[in-house]
C-alpha cells in the first residue's frame, strides 16, 4: 500500500516538530533505527504487545474468567501509567504543537512560523489512544497561510509527510487515525438523533 492510501482524520494530537538544520539530513534507515531513544522503542514494542493481548483478553469470556480479566486489566493499566510517565519527559514544550489532521503518512498542524517545502524534521508524536508516542522523520510537503489567522499575527498550515517510520508505529496510527474516526462517527450519529427528536 504506498502512503497516499491511507486516511487521515481531523483531530489534535500533541507532537514536537524540530526542523533540522539546512546542512542536517536526515539519518539512513540503520542510523535512524540506532537514533530511537529508549522510551519510544519501548512504547512501540508494547504497542505490539498490547494489541496481541488486546485480541487474546477479547477471546476471553468476562463471566468465565472474571477475576483474571481484571488482573490482567489492573497490570495493563499500570504499565500504561508508568509508560506515560517515562514518555511525559521526551515532550519538549519548545518544539510543541497540535495536529490539524493525521494519518499513518503525514499529518498537518498549525504554526506562527512558516517551514520551507522540502525541510526535513524530527518528530515525536504522543498518542492518548493507544496511549503511546511515536518517534520519526518527515519532511514539509506544504505550508500555506491559514485562512482564519489575522494579518498582524498569521498563522500557518504545515503539512509533513513521514519518511523514517517503523511499521509498527504505522499501524499504531492507522489504528489512532480509525479511534478518531469511530469517535467523530458516534458523535455525528448522537447529534442526528437529538436533531431529530
Amino acid at each position: 500500500m504506498s502512503q497516499d492510501e491511507y486516511f487521515s482524520v481531523r483531530a489534535a494530537i500533541r507532537i514536537n516538530v524540530e526542523p533540522l538544520a539546512d546542512n542536517q539530513a536526515q539519518p539512513d534507515a540503520d542510523a535512524f533505527m540506532a537514533e530511537i531513544p529508549a522510551p519510544f522503542r519501548l512504547a512501540s514494542q508494547c504497542g505490539q504487545l498490547d494489541s496481541d493481548v488486546e485480541k487474546d483478553l477479547k477471546a476471553i469470556d468476562p463471566e468465565d474468567a472474571s477475576a483474571l480479566f481484571r488482573v490482567l486489566q489492573a497490570q495493563n493499566e499500570k504499565m500504561t501509567l508508568m509508560m506515560g510517565y517515562m514518555l511525559s519527559h521526551e515532550d519538549q514544550p519548545d518544539h510543541r504543537f497540535m495536529t490539524h489532521a493525521f494519518g499513518a503518512s503525514s499529518f498537518s498542524y498549525h504554526s506562527h512560523s512558516p517551514l520551507k517545502k522540502g525541510v526535513h524534521a524530527r518528530v515525536k508524536v504522543f498518542l492518548d489512544y493507544p496511549p503511546t508516542a511515536i518517534y520519526c522523520y518527515g519532511v514539509v510537503t506544504g505550508c500555506e497561510p491559514h485562512t482564519d489567522s489575522d494579518q498582524e499575527n498569521p498563522d500557518y498550515v504545515i503539512q509533513i509527510q513521514y519518511t523514517r517510520l517503523l511499521e509498527e508505529d504505522r499501524d499504531t496510527l492507522i489504528r489512532a487515525a480509525l479511534h478518531h474516526q469511530q469517535r467523530l462517527l458516534k458523535k455525528r450519529a448522537r447529534n442526528r438523533k437529538q436533531s431529530s427528536s
